[in-house]
């Protein structure tokens, strides 16, 4: 218990927040300029065309998960020989998918103005696709290694505060690019030249801290073939971020395309925010594992489940309740789309929610190296995902597309539950089905009292603050109610357990 108390966790998990609320801000801010500044064609033309650009992620095959799970040994037995092979594999690999990407973004750049149909000129959409891919390309072949190596050894507030850092810069340079110049293509140039920042403090970070050589190691090859494990993963996780948009850019128009991505700006936000929060628990739940304590396991894992559980259905139930008032008012101005769509809003949350939910168990089945285990059922996620969405798409527009997510998200995560049950954890899942139905309970009554007894708050920003704080007050007594009701004990031992650490 000792671990997951410590000051590295609980500062990586208040920088990782402190991230993740200037994602929201900054996420927020920067397609509503493009909305008012633009229109929502040329909104919707850069979430797809990022979503296209984002395809190069399959050829990585799952590498960082399983690199993630390998760093955990030689970090907590100061392995360096053997820490030094693993990310000289990574680092290789990485910056072939780098080069493989430079010709796919080509490509793209070719042949996206040919098969999507939008008002735009032909060098407009080929030169936008090829500013919009430099970022990845940037990632890949400079960050993502480091940043993984800094995330697994507890140091994640160095990402997370670069990331802040840059965000931040990107947006004012955003703003007075806009007033000085009003060009996407211009915008999105700034912003690629800004995001250079980040492999620049990670090296210089790695260097000051840390007695890697790489140049001199050998690679892992072992680590290349559990790569093809996590290849399944991979492409069940890249579709379920990615396919709605992409499926809309074909089948759909870019009206479609900018409702979407509109709407899911604050289900991301909200996603990031557990997920944030799931990453600073997670080194210490993978370093437990590794470490052969099941006992101790145990204890922390179901700290990290209540944790994720509470406030996942915290903040999906306020985002559901608030999402629909909150676009109308993100978007007022704009009449060239139909962003009134509250239907469309509550299933998106719910497929989040379902995503969230499923978060502690694919983390702690990753962090045991399992990932041959999933192979299956990540296809079928995937497949699932893809057949309804087509299906529903034509006769139910976007709504379809978030059926599809909903029920392939249902399906791999009631998988995952029984498996962490059966084959790491050996508990009952009984308990954990009890706590999903508890918040259920939850999350349908504070939506009967709000619909009931809250007043929508108009269309101004201080309404809908209004409206948001009463729904927020709302789902927080009725939760935290049902939690001190039914788990008072559980807690009272967490806290008395927490208090003889601090004592020793």
């Amino acid at each position: 218990m000792r671990n997951i108390k410590n000051n590295s966790t609980t500062f990586n998990m208040a920088c990782s927040l402190l991230q993740q609320a200037i994602v929201m801000i900054s996420g927020f801010i920067l397609p509503r300029i493009i909305l008012k500044t633009f229109d929502s064609d040329v909104n919707g033309l850069v979430s797809s065309l990022n979503q296209f650009l984002s395809y190069v992620s399959l050829i990585e095959g799952g590498l960082t998960g399983v690199v993630s799970a390998n760093l955990y040994k030689p970090l907590v037995e100061n392995d360096i020989d053997l820490l030094n092979r693993i990310l000289k594999t990574a680092s290789q690999f990485y910056k072939k998918i780098a080069l493989i990407f430079s010709l796919y973004a080509i490509s793209v750049a070719f042949i996206y103005p040919i098969i999507v149909k939008t008002k735009f000129k032909y060098s407009y959409v080929a030169t936008l696709s090829l500013i919009l891919s430099i970022n990845l390309f940037v990632q890949y072949f400079f960050s993502i290694t480091w940043k993984t190596l800094l995330i697994a050894d507890k140091k994640g507030y160095v990402v997370f505060l670069t990331y802040s850092f840059v965000l931040i810069v990107n947006l004012i340079i955003t703003l007075i690019l806009v007033y000085i110049y009003p060009s996407i293509h211009l915008v999105k140039m700034g912003s690629a030249l800004i995001y250079l920042i980040q492999p620049f403090i990670y090296h210089i970070y790695i260097k000051n801290n840390y007695t890697i050589n790489i140049l001199n190691s050998d690679g892992d090859s072992n680590l290349l073939e559990q790569r093809w494990d996590g290849l399944a993963i991979n492409i069940a996780a890249f579709i379920h971020n990615n396919t709605d948009v992409v499926i809309l850019s074909l089948l759909g128009t870019l009206h479609d395309v900018s409702v979407y991505s509109v709407y899911f700006l604050v289900v991301a936000g909200l996603k990031s925010i557990i997920v944030a929060i799931s990453q600073a628990i997670l080194p210490i739940v993978g370093r437990t594992y590794a470490s052969g304590n099941r006992q101790n396991l145990n204890k922390i894992f179901g700290i990290y489940e209540m944790i994720i559980l509470f406030l996942s259905f915290l903040l999906f139930t306020i985002g559901g309740l608030t999402i629909t008032p909150f676009v109308k008012l993100y978007t007022s101005g704009v009449y060239d789309a139909n962003y009134n769509q509250p239907v469309f809003g509550w299933l998106i949350i719910v497929a989040e929610l379902v995503y969230c939910i499923r978060e502690p168990y694919v983390s702690l089945a990753y962090s045991a190296n399992r990932f041959k285990d999933f192979k299956s059922i990540s296809y079928i996620e995937a497949i699932l995902n893809i057949v309804i969405s087509i299906i529903f798409v034509k006769k139910f527009g976007i709504v379809g597309v978030a059926i599809g997510t909903l029920i392939s998200m249902l399906t791999r995560t009631i998988y995952q539950i029984n498996y962490l049950k059966n084959n790491i954890l050996k508990r009952s899942y009984i308990k954990l089905y009890k706590i999903i139905i508890i918040y259920i309970f939850g999350s349908v009554i504070s939506s009967v009292l709000s619909q009931k007894f809250i007043s929508d708050g108009g269309n101004t920003i201080l309404g809908w603050i209004g409206y948001a704080a009463k729904n927020g007050i709302v789902v927080i007594l009725v939760l935290v109610l049902l939690t001190l009701f039914f788990y008072h004990k559980q807690i009272s031992s967490w806290i008395i357990e927490f208090s003889k650490t601090k004592e020793n």
